[in-house]
């Protein structure tokens, strides 16, 4: 199945560092300020980066878990504003939860991967089509420069059509 005009557009706009940077200061300040970065959104999946720094730091010499969470968060959520864009109704979005569970200590490059859009895809069709609140649990899951698992986040999204 093809993308959308709508989805084609907000591809291009997540991926230009130029495009996403002005975003990230009008809409997400904080992510723009530990250096989040979204280096690939398909129908399939989201990849987000961030680098441990001065400015996302924690007492312990690691990253600050808020920073994790948000970069977690943005792969989740990328997925979520990429499938919405494929339909015409205006459709309210929202997190009702996130969980956290952290393996190993976050230093360097972590590189977060949620692989849900087709679940994002599914339940935001059936959400247009009966009209009800639908949820999606998406995980994403943050490896350091070793390919070591070292955090795991889950949040759900409720997606309901404004009436």
């Amino acid at each position: 199945m093809s993308l959308s005009k709508k989805q084609i557009k907000i591809q291009e706009k997540m991926l230009n560092p130029f495009k996403f940077g002005v975003f990230k200061i009008l809409k997400l300040p904080l992510a723009y300020l530990a250096g989040i970065k979204l280096t690939a959104l398909t129908k399939e999946n989201s990849v987000a980066t961030v680098k441990y720094k001065y400015l996302n730091t924690n007492p312990f010499k690691s990253m600050y878990f808020a920073v994790l969470a948000m970069t977690a968060e943005l792969t989740t959520g990328a997925l979520a504003l990429f499938s919405i864009a494929k339909h015409d109704e205006s459709i309210a979005v929202l997190v009702v939860s996130s969980k956290g569970t952290f393996l190993k200590k976050a230093i360097g490059e972590i590189r977060f991967e949620c692989k849900n859009g087709l679940d994002f895809k599914n339940k935001i069709a059936t959400c247009v089509q009966s009209n009800e609140a639908v949820k999606v649990t998406a995980k994403s899951i943050g490896y350091n420069s070793n390919d070591e698992i070292v955090c795991e986040y889950e949040f759900t999204w409720s997606f309901k059509v404004r009436s």
